[in-house]
């Protein structure tokens, strides 16, 4: 198998089917799907099971691992050890992929790609205040800023078994792994393409202040933190300053704010729904 997505998820039961549809409506036949969930008590696990045969019926390999986890960097780390194809994508509970020939295309990206990439990313369309908007992608900027969207990233496994998620970190392992990933200097290959949905109402979201600063925290441990600690403390009162109007400020105010953003930093984005994804969300 080529291709392994993984689902972490924990009483998901709400937004879990929507990754399922996502992942079930993929042209690509032959993969793997493994779904880690952390020992939920609604009703995940039924809901799991209702998409067995159909995973079944499409030719594709359905993992269930049900159990008590310290994290999700922890559960994506188990996921990895369970997962039997050369890359591995991580599309968990409420995150879904784009379009229903994602995984297609990725594969035959990977097939044509001489020598093969370590890592394939592509971009991510955000859902916030009811719009979408394109997650900033930019490898060459990796030394600022989480490069794309973790969603987006389809990575070897072995570099994945080799260099797992550092669970000391809370919000931004996945950072961490890329900036290893890079410091390694394997081949990133970009795909063009729009990989996956997600909406801006995960961890690192909410605690926006804690996960940049975490991400400072990680680009020191990888000596790629450029700047004197006196911009360092101007950062943090910024960054303190957008979570105080992220935690108190009206839905109304947020989403002037985040649209005005939008268009300031060129991110609009004209995406097409798929059928899967709740735009009610």
């Amino acid at each position: 198998m080529k291709i392994t997505v993984v689902t972490i998820c924990y009483n998901a039961a709400d937004t879990l089917p929507g990754t399922m549809d996502s992942v079930l409506a993929q042209d690509l036949c032959g993969f793997e799907y493994v779904i880690q969930d952390g020992n939920s008590t609604d009703d995940t696990p039924n809901i799991v099971e209702r998409y067995r045969d159909k995973f079944a019926a499409k030719g594709v390999r359905f993992v269930y691992n049900r159990e008590p986890d310290k994290g999700i960097y922890d559960a994506m780390n188990k996921a990895v050890a369970s997962a039997e194809g050369e890359y591995v994508n991580f599309m968990n509970a409420g995150d879904c992929f784009y379009s229903d020939d994602v995984l297609l295309k990725v594969d035959k990206i990977i097939s044509d790609t001489y020598p093969e990439p370590s890592i394939v990313y592509g971009d991510c369309a955000v859902y916030e205040y009811g719009r979408f908007y394109r997650f900033p992608k930019s490898l060459s900027n990796i030394d600022e800023s989480m490069p794309f969207s973790h969603q987006s990233v389809f990575a070897k496994r072995e570099l994945l078994r080799d260099h797992p998620f550092n669970t000391a970190y809370r919000y931004s392992a996945d950072y961490d792994f890329l900036l290893t990933a890079a410091d390694l200097g394997v081949k990133f290959t970009d795909a063009g393409i729009v990989v996956c949905i997600s909406t801006a109402d995960g961890t690192s979201s909410i605690n926006y202040h804690d996960t940049l600063m975490e991400s400072v925290t990680i680009r020191k441990a990888h000596n790629r933190f450029k700047h004197s600690e006196e911009e360092l403390l101007k950062t943090e009162k910024s960054l303190r300053l957008r979570q105080y109007v992220l935690d108190h400020f009206p839905v109304a105010i947020k989403k002037i704010i985040r649209d005005r953003q939008i268009k300031a930093r060129g991110q609009d984005f004209d995406a097409v729904s798929p059928p899967w994804f709740d735009m009610s969300r």
